[in-house]
């Protein structure tokens, strides 16, 4: 497996978006700081290693965040594809 054409701003956006989803609001409407969960530098760094195969999770408030060098974010059991 390899990293998507993605950057690291997009893959913020992604997990971002995904939390937002799994909550039902808007990601203008979340109520939550995404660097008070999880290392967003190493997240970012993450997305920028095309070769390399990764898994990174981590919890927020009444959820988990799974997110794989294959473009897939995982919140809870909703799977979306980058």
């Amino acid at each position: 497996m390899s990293t998507p054409d993605w950057s690291p701003d997009q893959v913020i956006v992604a997990v971002v978006d995904a939390i937002a989803d799994a909550k039902g609001v808007d990601q203008s409407e979340l109520e939550l700081v995404l660097r008070d969960y999880v290392e967003v530098d190493a997240l970012e760094m993450l997305a920028t290693h095309p070769d390399s195969s990764w898994t990174l999770e981590f919890e927020i408030p009444e959820r988990k965040v799974t997110v794989t060098s294959d473009g897939v974010v995982i919140v809870d059991d909703i799977v979306r594809k980058i």
